[in-house]
Parts: structure tokens; sequence; C-alpha cells
């Protein structure tokens, strides 16, 4: 976008014509501005067709604002016309500089009857025959060959025939004499006149013209008025001879209002600089800032009565002498300046100085412990340094940030300052203090990336740092599981790595993950269990058992149960015999209801069906087999057999003697047919355990809240295919993501509910709330984000692996793509894995606001623009950190829209 700005700039207020003998562009700007190096010139504005992103636009702003070239009349400049004969000597003769010859032309030459040309191009051929661009005997040679007819200046002029005219005119004949027994690369080398051969490899080998994608050059093939300037800009850099505007040399200095340059004969000069000038590379036609110009780069200015409009670099090859350190003494009166490598060095009387952003300083505004950069050209005989860059002044403040960046090897901090909103970058030492808003002293460890601080800089270093909000910081600790204290408020672990033992504060709610127990607590962790411990805020969340799952024997038929030696038997649903020893502790459970383990024996008889939790050969619990859980493998309606593979592994096959009830979620009246396998589902047999009565799927997804009715304590939800369902939460326990207990209010329209559904029952609702904010960090190595919310609170997220980022809901993107800037939406699906949807950003104008509907108009930046968005219930409206109501919103007011979902979640004014 800087680049295009930065080229429309030149379009739309840069190009200059005081020529005569062609229509004029358009109407004229006066400049005023008095000058001895050029006459006084108009500043006229665009060619209406040359658009600020064309290709060539460089070269023709360029050639312009030289008055090599002109428009074809009504402020055109037909770019894609083909270039005649007579046009290109015009264009090739005035880039010569040879206007004042052509203007002088004594007599009125005589061109044969195979040259004729029109009245306004004669003197610019004449002088073009005279300087040897073109010869008679070779236009007549080539007219005897050619099938063409007419007027011989008004003929298209073919692609090596040009590069002939503009080899000549930068004086390197020689060279293309050189090269006149070569063969080129190109595909139709061939076709290409043998006159020419040399000229176009001259050509090439200066970057002048190339080929054509398919290898050919097309040598017989006109060239537009586009391409003819580009020609004539890129040959410029090997000219003996330029237009009497075109200026080259090395740079000496530039500010924000001058440039210097200096000639290959060491003769300087100053130019102004307008806003409005343009600054080009020597990599691509690409606009370039002024800040990547570095003193005694080679460039080449175009200027006018005395004002450089357009600069581009020739060689980007470095002359200098460079020393960068801190200030510790500037002496006025000796000239001298000492850095912290304790070396003094001459200064030169008339020295330039700016800051790092080219902006004129006094030797007086230096004070001692700035960085700065001290230069001297290697272009000058002298040992005095001519430029000073101060590129930071110490600093001293205090001031409020987010923290972006924290390098504890190098001891350094990036900080976004909440007034400024621009980042800070600070050292600091092995002093510094650090304490949390109640004083308590901590150390650097306990700093992270994305903690809202106060921090205290004396002469750039950071000496004092005080955590007012700390972001959410997440990570994951293996080791062995040891003991928890006495209060259980603490687990202590084996760490895989580091110290040998280290304990970790648990939540309040921490939630513990067993392979095959349901509703597993921190009373079933047993010493040796191999633990994942994720830790959020330096307090564990989530307690795994990576080495340890429960073996849950399912429908397993009673063999033989011996009371003396509480030996059980049963057999797997494959006939093979299992053995257990019972004892008093285990859980016994009949119909859902817990007994003593003396009932055992009475109930539990040979040829029932029970199931066996098992963990480390160690009976756990038994309980009479009333329902299987598991999912569904296999249903043949024509048999009438329905399979289902338990989590333990187990494939359990029943016969459907009768036709079962079926409950599927959001589906009343379901029926067998409604069922697909890879369902979760739970059979219900009957007492006597020999007939499925009944078949509940289990489900769980997650719905986008579309609207709420507190009385009716209902929710229209929309799941991923955009079908909507209206759902009854009364009575069902809401939680939040955290476990924390939820109210029906709590449920936000445009946020997310992740239910989880026993048939057509509602067990669990769990609202979900994305985080959305801006990015203030990314770590695309790490696959990290940092970003702070509409509330300002920082936090960090770890991606790990299994993450998805998308633009909007729409093109997938890498993580590395996400730049700090961008407006973000982060939330995890059912299988937790981190979705992450970048915002569509679009600058536009404002129109009107209807608070009756919500929704936002805009004024048309063009044709089929989007005019009217629908707003995020919660959208932020802002300027910088103030917030700023959609009501004081003015007609014609520019602002940056950050889109998700269709709907503008944040306005920045």
């Amino acid at each position: 976008m800087k680049n295009k700005k930065l080229a429309s700039a030149i379009v739309s207020s840069l190009i200059i014509t005081s020529l005569a003998g062609t229509p004029v562009l358009a109407a004229p700007v006066n400049n005023s501005t008095t000058s001895t190096t050029a006459s006084n010139a108009n500043v006229r504005l665009s060619f209406t067709d040359v658009s600020s992103d064309y290709w060539g636009i460089r070269h023709i702003s360029k050639l312009a604002l030289e008055g090599v070239i002109e428009g074809v009349g009504d402020g055109i400049y037909s770019p894609e016309t083909s270039v005649t004969q007579q046009d290109v000597l015009i264009m090739a003769t005035r880039m010569m500089g040879l206007q004042s010859d052509v203007d002088t032309l004594a007599t009125e030459t005589v061109f044969p009857d195979f040259m004729l040309v029109d009245k306004y191009a004669r003197s610019y051929v004449a002088v073009a025959l005279q300087k040897g661009l073109i010869t008679t005997e070779q236009e007549k040679l080539r007219s005897q060959g050619s099938k063409t007819v007419g007027n011989w200046g008004q003929q298209k002029a073919t692609r090596e025939w040009v590069a002939e005219v503009v080899i000549r005119a930068i004086g390197k004949a020689s060279l293309a004499q050189s090269f006149s027994s070569q063969a080129t690369s190109f595909s139709d080398n061939t076709q290409i006149s043998s006159s020419a051969l040399g000229f176009i490899n001259a050509a090439v080998a200066l970057k002048i013209v190339d080929g054509f994608e398919d290898g050919s050059f097309q040598p017989k093939g006109a060239v537009t008025r586009a391409q003819m300037a580009a020609f004539l800009s890129r040959s410029q850099k090997d000219s003996i001879t330029l237009p009497e505007r075109a200026k080259k040399g090395y740079l000496t200095s530039l500010t924000s209002g001058s440039i210097g340059l200096m000639d290959k004969d060491g003769n300087t000069s100053t130019y102004k600089i307008s806003p409005n000038t343009v600054f080009f590379g020597n990599k691509n036609d690409l606009a370039i800032s002024s800040k990547e110009l570095q003193e005694t780069y080679e460039i080449s200015i175009v200027q006018v009565n005395g004002t450089a409009y357009y600069v581009e670099i020739l060689s980007d090859e470095l002359h200098m002498d460079i020393h960068e350190g801190q200030l510790l003494k500037l002496n006025l009166t000796t000239m001298k300046a000492t850095l912290d490598d304790y070396e003094s060095y001459d200064l030169a009387s008339d020295v330039a100085v700016t800051d790092i952003d080219g902006r004129g300083l006094s030797l007086g505004e230096i004070v001692a412990g700035s960085t700065i950069q001290i230069r001297k050209s290697q272009l000058v005989d002298s040992d005095k340094y001519t430029s000073i860059v101060v590129k930071q002044i110490p600093v001293n403040k205090t001031a409020v940030g987010d923290i972006q960046t924290l390098n504890k090897d190098a001891m350094q901090l990036t900080l976004l300052e909440s007034a400024s909103g621009e980042p800070d970058t600070f050292g600091f030492s092995s002093n510094l203090v650090a304490t949390l808003a109640d004083n308590t002293l901590i150390s650097v460890d306990a700093i992270h990336v994305g903690d809202t601080v106060e921090y205290t800089v004396k002469n750039s270093e950071i000496v004092k740092i005080i955590v007012k909000k700390q972001a959410d910081v997440g990570t994951s600790v293996e080791g062995t599981f040891k003991q928890f204290t006495d209060d259980h408020s603490t687990i202590l672990i084996n760490k895989t790595s580091g110290k040998t033992v280290d304990a970790f504060e648990l939540n309040n709610n921490a939630n513990v993950v067993i392979n095959g127990l349901a509703n597993a607590s921190i009373y079933d962790l047993a010493a040796g269990d191999q633990l994942k411990l994720d830790v959020l805020n330096n307090k564990v969340s989530t307690i795994t058992v990576i080495n340890r799952s429960i073996e849950n024997l399912y429908f397993a038929k009673i063999i033989d149960y011996k009371d003396s030696s509480k030996i059980l038997t049963v057999t797997d649903n494959a006939g093979i015999p299992n053995a257990y020893i019972l004892n008093d502790g285990i859980s016994i459970n009949f119909n859902g209801s817990k007994l003593p383990f003396s009932s055992f024996n009475s109930i539990f008889t040979a040829g029932k069906y029970v199931d066996v939790l098992v963990s480390n050969k160690k009976v756990l619990s038994i309980q009479m087999s009333s329902q299987l859980d598991g999912v569904l493998t296999q249903l043949n309606l024509q048999t009438n057999d329905v399979t289902l593979k338990t989590d333990s592994g187990q494939s359990l096959t029943f016969k459907l003697n009768f036709t079962p009830i079926v409950e599927v979620a959001n589906k009343p009246n379901s029926t067998l047919s409604d069922l697909k396998v890879g369902d979760k589902v739970s059979l219900l047999l009957s007492y006597d355990q020999t007939t499925v009565t009944k078949i509940v799927t289990t489900n769980t997804t997650v719905y986008k809240t579309l609207l709420t009715n507190a009385n009716l304590k209902q929710a229209t939800v929309m799941d991923g295919t955009n079908t909507n369902y209206t759902i009854a939460l009364d009575g069902i326990s809401l939680v939040k993501a955290d476990g924390t207990s939820a109210v029906f209010a709590d449920l936000a329209i445009d946020d997310y509910v992740k239910l989880t559904f026993k048939g057509l029952a509602i067990t669990k609702a769990e609202l979900i709330t994305p985080i959305r904010g801006k990015v203030t960090a990314v770590n695309a190595a790490g696959t990290s984000l940092t970003v702070q919310d509409f509330t300002g609170k920082s936090q960090v997220i770890n991606a790990g692996s299994n993450y998805s980022v998308k633009l909007g809901s729409g093109v997938d993107l890498s993580f590395s793509s996400i730049k700090v800037g961008d407006r973000v939406q982060l939330m995890k699906d059912i299988n937790d894995k981190l979705l992450i949807q970048v915002a569509v950003a679009s600058k536009r104008e404002f129109d009107q606001y209807s608070p009756t509907l919500n929704q936002l108009y805009l004024k048309a930046n063009s044709a089929g623009d989007r005019t009217t968005y629908n707003l995020f219930p919660r959208a932020y409206f802002h300027n910088g950190s103030t917030i700023v109501p959609l009501t004081s919103y003015v007609s014609g007011d520019q602002l940056n829209l950050y889109i998700l979902d269709d709907k503008i979640v944040e306005i920045e004014k």
C-alpha cells in the first residue's frame, strides 16, 4: 500500500512539462520558485490514462518530469499505443539534452523520398541524423527490405530498431560493436537483423531491454509508448549526457527538506525536497522510503526550479567510514566527538546532523549518552567526519505498556507503550527491580510477554518494573507423580528435565484426565504415575496421566465367584476367562445404586453380565451391565445386528429382536435409519440383559449463539452447517470455559456454546467466549501469539501444532503470515484445535449509522463496493485508547474497519 501511495504521488502531482510541439497535459499549477538551474516551469497534473499502479508509472513520470516525453492531448499519454519512429527520435534527442540544438537549427533539412517525416518532427530527426542516431544509408537499406509504405516517420518503431537508437543515444555504440558477432540467447535469434545483433546484445547486457516469457525477443514487434519510456529511463544510468533537469552524482546529505549531491568532479549542489518527492531503488520499480537512501549512494534526481521531485538509486554501494556508539563527550570548541570506544573523532565545521528519520538537528541538540553514528565519505580527501545520525537520545521516563518481547540473554525488553501506541525497546541490567502491584518482589523469570507493566527508564535503561496486570501464560510440564501436600493444594513431581523435584500450586478446579476413567479426580492418582501438567499463570489447570489407563471389561459374563477366596471369574465377549481378587474397598453398583460389598455374592450370580473397571490388575469397581457406551461400528438393518466398540477396544454385537427406541440430538421421533456408523451411542439393556431397549446418541457440538430469550431461557443457535436450532436451557447447568458456573445472562449473542447431548437431552452446556483483539507480538518459530483484547488485557496463546489459521472464514493462511497489528479471534473446537481467524481489514469512509438496525453505512470507494455492514454486539470503537461512540461519527470520517464473520468487530477512527 505504501509503495502505491508513493507511486501515486508522482502521477497525481509531479509530471512536469514546459515543452512545445505536441498538445499539453492538463491545466498547469504555477510554481513560483526561482532557480538558476532551470527555466520557470509548470507542474501539471496527472495523465488520466496512467493509473497509480500501472507497471510503467515510474518511467513515464520520470521522463515527463525531465521533459523527454509528452502527452498526446487532453491530459492523455496513451501508454499502450505503438510509438512511431519519428517520436522515438524526438524522445532520444531530448534525453541527450539536444533540445537547444533542435531549437537553433539554422536551415530546414530536406529528407529523401524514402524518409519523409511530419513537420513537427523534422528538426528532431535532422539532429538525430547529425548525431549519428540513424543514417540515411541504413534507413534506405531498411526501407528496401521492408513492405511498409507511406510516411517513414509515422511507421511503428520495431524493438530491434529502438535498441539501435537507444544504444547510440547513450554513447555505447562501441560496446554494441564488440557484441556484433555474438548470437543472442533468444529463441528467435535468427529473426534478428544482422546489423541489430550487437545493439540488442548491448541493450540486454546493460539491462535496458529483456525478452518475453516464452524466451523470444520479437525483434520486428512494435514498441508501445510506455515501453519506450521504460527503455530510455533504464538507459540513463549508462548515458554520457543527460536531460537538463536530470542530475547524477553521489548523495552527500538528505534531510526532510533538502538533498545534497556531489558530481564526478567533486562539485556539490543542494536541492529542495518537496512533500511529494518520490524515491525509487535499483532492485525493482516499486517506490521506496527516503530512509533507504544513504550518504555516498550513487543517485540521479530530476529537479525543476531547484526542487528535486524524483530521486532514484543507481548504485547502493556505500563509500563511507562509519563509527557507531554512545556519545561520551562533544567538544564544540575543538569539534571533536568522543564515543564509548574512547576514540575522539574530528568533525567538519559544517557537519550535517539529522535524526534517524532525516530531520535536521543542530550540534547543540546532541546530549551525552545519545547513540550516534558518525560518517565520513571516502569520496572526499578529508579526515573529518561530515555527518552525524542521532539514532537515539537518552530516555528518562515512566510509562505503562505491554511487553511484546523479552530477551533474557540479551537483557532487552520491547514494550508497546499504551499512551502512544508505539513500541519501545530498552535494555536492562541485573540490578533491575521488579515487583507485583502489591510491591511483592519478583525475579525477571516471573515477567512474561503480554504482561501490562509500569516501567521506569533512566538513561535509556529500564531500572524498575511494576507488573500491573499479568498475561495468561500457559506451559506444559512432564514428570513423575510424587505426592500432594497435606491440604492437596500443591502437587509434587519429579520433573523429566530440570529440577529433580518441583512443586506446582493447583487451581481450585484442576481437571484430571485418566484414559478410561470418567470423572477422574486428584484422588485417583497413584505414586509413580507419569503426568503432564498444563500450567496457566503458574497454577496447574489440567493433570493428564500419560502412562496408565483404566482397563474396562464391559459385558463380561460371570462364571463363578468364590466367597471364601473372593476370586471372581468372568469371560469376555470372546470367551476368554479373566480372574480377579476382590476386596471390601471396591465400588459395587446395581441399577444406579451403590451396594455394600456383602451384597455382591447374592446379586452378582453366575450368568449375569457385569462391567469391570481395572487399573494395574486391581479391580476398582463392578456394576451390573445395564448400559453400554461406545462407537457404533455396524448397523445391519437386514439382519438386525448392531455392533458397538467400547473405549477398551471391545467389539460387542447384539441382535435387535425388537425395534428399540432411538434418540438423536435435535431430532425428535428418530429411527434406526437416523443412526450412522461412527456415532457415539449408549445401548440400554433390558432388566434380564437380553434385549437392547433403547439406543441413545452422545453428541458434542459447538454452536454459535444467534438469539436469546431470557424469559423462556431459550436460545437460537447455529451449527457448522449453518443449520439453526432452538434449544431450552432452563434447568441446565451452565459453566464457563474455566469450569466456573455461569448463568443464562452470560450467554452472549455471536459468542459460542458447546453443548453435549445425550439423546435429546442436553447434559452439559459450556459457554465459549473467543479471545478477540490486536496481535502485539508473534513468535512464529514457537507458534505463539500475544493478543491484547478490547479491555486492554494481554494474553499469550501457545498454538502448538494443533491449529488452523484463516483470513476471515475463508482463505487458509500460515502461522507466519500473522503480523503484529492484525486483529484476530481465537477459540478451540471440540477436538481442542485452536482456530485462529484473522479479521479482514478495510479502510473506508463513514456515511451514517442506524442504531435501530445496529448497522453501519459506508461510502463506496468504487463501483461494487459493499456499503452496509452489521455490527458485532460488543464491537470496539476507538481512536487510540479512547472509546469513540458511533453516535459521534460524522459523514466523511476515515475509518479502519476489522471484519469477522461478516460483522464489524472493531472500528479504529
